[in-house]
């Protein structure tokens, strides 16, 4: 049972979770619209403020005419073009300050009040690190686009969001060990749970590498699938990365399914252990429909963010049952 000095610090924790997963939809939706890079400075406090007047908009477009992307890709653009591209990138980086402030005043107003014990202190500290550090590699990410070439790093662009998932997890998971303090253990379905959710991981790194190469956009029914890979590609080329997401995809679905044969029918299996395993063998299923869907339809828009929110969730749930099980 939760203590009661824990309730407000879940609540706390469930929206900061929340936050976050909103956070990497908008910064899915700056990635697919192109407007990454449409902001080419960094002003952690300043920016915050929007352009108010003509001035402002012409003094922000002066600096983005200096990079690649406007050189190479955007020439033909006016004032009006920029502007189509700005709004995105400036909420991502707005929503990022207000969730370091949703998190940082209610950490110091919470530590005040003694609601943290010596673990529980220990594990919001982390947070508080994971998230500084997801806001500097974000800047880091969008630098790597602002040099020579007009884009970022795939490499760049899969960590910055990994380690999104990854406060995000840690986030969710703090929350359920102090919504469900005491264990439900199955060591056979935790364990099996821990490989598949691990197995999702490196699909999720292999899709941000589908979308910083841009793989996503070629032919889904006639791929070379014979092709060999060597190392290289394995990590750099768009045809190879795109092979192997898609064919990681199917292997995870097998695996789901047959964790929930060989334990779905188990009478020690509990209900909310029964749930969990139908809502990720449900989101997989939906997730593979969406991801060929997507490639089906070259990456549109609406389809690009719902396979990026779907595998969120899958990822969300399998922390769920590992939690519980």
């Amino acid at each position: 049972m939760m203590l009661s000095q824990h309730k407000p610090v879940v609540k706390w924790l469930y929206i900061g979770y929340i936050l976050i997963f909103a956070m990497v939809i908008i910064g899915g939706i700056t990635r697919l619209t192109g407007s990454g890079l449409s902001m080419a400075d960094w002003k952690p406090i300043m920016g915050a403020i929007p352009p108010l007047n003509e001035t402002d908009w012409l003094a922000k477009f002066e600096l983005y005419k200096a990079t690649p992307e406007f050189k190479i890709v955007n020439k033909h653009f006016a004032l009006s073009d920029f502007k189509s591209i700005f709004w995105w990138e400036f909420i991502h980086r707005d929503l990022g300050r207000l969730i370091g402030l949703i998190f940082i005043i209610p950490f110091l107003i919470f530590w005040k009040q003694g609601r943290f014990d010596k673990t529980t202190l220990k594990k919001m500290l982390i947070i508080l690190v994971l998230g500084a550090f997801q806001g500097l590699l974000g800047w880091y990410m969008v630098y790597s686009g602002l040099q020579d070439k007009p884009h970022v790093s795939h490499f760049r662009l899969a960590a910055h969001f990994s380690t999104a998932l990854i406060a995000m997890l840690y986030i969710y998971w703090v929350a359920l060990t102090l919504t469900f303090p005491k264990k439900t253990p199955n060591k056979k379905l935790k364990k099996e749970i821990i490989i598949l959710a691990s197995l999702i991981t490196l699909q999720i790194i292999y899709g941000a590498f589908t979308a910083g190469l841009k793989a996503g956009y070629g032919n889904f029914l006639f791929l070379e699938i014979f092709n060999i890979p060597v190392l290289h590609d394995v990590f750099n080329n768009g045809t190879t990365v795109l092979f192997i997401h898609r064919y990681l995809a199917f292997s995870i679905f097998s695996f789901a399914i047959y964790i929930y044969l060989t334990n779905y029918k188990n009478h020690l299996l509990l209900f909310h252990q029964k749930k969990g395993l139908i809502t990720i063998l449900a989101l997989i299923t939906v997730q593979i429909s969406l991801g060929i869907s997507t490639l089906i339809y070259s990456v549109p828009l609406s389809l690009g963010i719902l396979h990026q929110t779907t595998a969120v969730l899958t990822i969300t749930a399998c922390i769920y049952l590992i939690r519980r099980s």
